[in-house]
């Protein structure tokens, strides 16, 4: 295993909640690697930084288009906050540097990046991980498409508690109009801002909306399902219902042919008692876990390169509950 990549992390938005959860499981994971939080009002991550010990906080404004020099002499950039013009990307693609994104949800706002990686021949990984809590879905769906000959219909739910701090803000955005998202349905793909309602393992029934995201066509080439969509709902989580502490729940429901010739429907739902920001930043951790075994180059996406069982217990060694139904 290479850790070459692991030497020097630079996060951008190293000290939000994001990205301060994920520089603690770097910290966890790499005990020797020296991270360096970067944002705006760097004193706000002083603190962090002291209880992480090998850590430094760095000025970042990626509107002036000026960066600090310890994104230079670092292995690993990772923008955990929006970055329009693409600064850190396009800097780490002509300096060969590895770069990942967990900001970017559409195909349209990675072209820029992928058109730049193919144009400068990169040959270091280039990863979009503007995916659903980073990409947490992927290994939930891979296991239970393992249990079907044929997948019809995929429909994924991220349900958010309103008393987890991102959770609030989520429940703020759905009250709002929302852009139509990206679906198939019948095998064609197209948008729809239709909203649904989903049953939760309690009982309680409530309205999704859908979101537009990667995971959608990642999940068509996995499975050659002709139904997919992904909605974003609030609720009472099983977290807090069951321990007084609000979690966050991705609810994942195929329906198609059994590998026993039964039509049917299966569900599995990731629980994680410690939040959004603590899901998404697992999610980048697996993806560079990933990264570091891998030998694939330049620009690449997170399902190419993920162990998918790996995925799992690394959910599950974090505190993730999986549950059937």
């Amino acid at each position: 295993m290479n850790f070459t990549m692991t030497q020097q992390i630079f996060i951008a938005g190293g000290y939000g909640m994001i990205g301060g959860n994920l520089a603690t499981q770097l910290r966890a994971r790499f005990p020797d690697a020296k991270l360096i939080l970067a944002g705006r009002s760097p004193q706000n991550g002083e603190k962090l930084a002291a209880q992480l010990g090998n850590t430094m906080t760095v000025c970042l404004d990626l509107m002036s288009g000026e960066l600090p020099s310890l994104v230079s002499t670092s292995q690993l950039i990772i923008s955990a906050v929006p970055d329009p013009k693409h600064t850190l990307g396009e800097y780490a693609i002509r300096n060969n540097i590895a770069f990942i994104d967990i900001t970017v949800g559409t195909a349209d706002g990675y072209a820029p990046l992928l058109n730049m990686a193919m144009f400068h021949h990169a040959t270091s990984p280039i990863v979009p991980l503007g995916y659903y809590e980073a990409g947490i879905f992927l290994p939930l769906v891979d296991k239970l498409a393992r249990q079907f000959n044929s997948v019809e219909s995929v429909r994924l739910t991220a349900l958010h508690d309103p008393e987890d701090p991102i959770g609030k803000m989520t429940e703020k955005e759905l009250s709002q109009a929302i852009a139509p998202a990206f679906v198939r349905e019948d095998g064609i793909w197209g948008y729809t801002a239709e909203q649904s309602n989903i049953c939760l393992i309690s009982g309680e029934c409530v309205e999704t909306t859908p979101f537009g995201i990667l995971d959608i066509s990642a999940i068509a080439a996995m499975t050659r399902a002709d139904n997919i969509r992904l909605d974003v709902a609030v609720g009472t989580s099983e977290g807090k219902r069951k321990a007084s502490q609000a979690s966050v729940e991705l609810y994942v429901d195929l329906q198609g042919v059994t590998v026993s010739g039964v039509s049917e429907s299966k569900r599995i739902i990731a629980s994680d008692p410690q939040g959004q920001a603590h899901f998404t930043a697992l999610g980048a951790i697996i993806v560079i876990e990933a990264l570091l075994k891998s030998r694939l180059t330049g620009f690449m996406l997170p399902e190419q390169i993920m162990d998918q069982e790996a995925a799992l217990t690394t959910m599950q060694d974090a505190g993730v509950v999986l549950i059937t139904a």
